[in-house]
């Protein structure tokens, strides 16, 4: 009798044990995946991230262009206005300056004016952002597509993509 219980006892505890060894195999496996998920959503936002950066540059180095071209365009305009031998030399220096010195004058300028409005106005930007990204939303509501995003708002097809990646996101962790 001793040993049926003890017996019947060995074999209710083994059951346990494999029970518990199952319970910890699938906890470990959903550990798994939900790691898996995450490197692949960090892997994502990397790309989008490099992508968006790549089209800033673009967008920053067509600006210096023509705010380079602006700026030449400024010196005919002044030559052309002062009949004076002078001031005409001056304007002919003044373009023989070399590209990259402009480049650089117009970068300089681009930086000091990014700052003054960051220092400004952050609370501002903070309220453009949200409401870009309600206008995002509401314009994908509407029906329109990336591309048409962008031309709307005025902004890079990349960033309209992110933020809306970004939304889906949330979106997705509150249900």
């Amino acid at each position: 009798m001793t040993t049926g219980i003890l017996l019947f006892l060995s074999i209710v505890l083994n059951l346990v044990t494999i029970f518990a060894i199952i319970v910890l195999y699938l906890r470990q496996n959903r550990l798994l995946v939900l790691d898996h998920t995450q490197k692949q959503a960090m892997k994502e936002m990397e790309e989008l991230f490099s992508v968006y950066i790549a089209e800033l540059k673009e967008e920053n180095e067509q600006f210096i262009d023509r705010l380079t071209r602006f700026q030449s365009q400024d010196y005919a305009k002044s030559a052309l206005s002062h009949s004076s031998v002078e001031e005409s030399s001056k304007v002919e220096n003044e373009e023989k300056i070399s590209s990259s010195y402009k480049r650089m004058y117009a970068a300089k300028t681009y930086q000091n004016t990014l700052q003054a409005n960051n220092e400004t106005e952050p609370e501002r930007k903070e309220k453009v952002e949200k409401s870009l990204s309600e206008q995002v939303q509401s314009l994908k509501n509407k029906g329109l597509s990336i591309d048409e995003i962008a031309k709307t708002l005025n902004k890079g097809k990349t960033e309209i993509d992110l933020i809306l990646k970004f939304l889906q996101k949330s979106k997705d962790k509150l249900d």
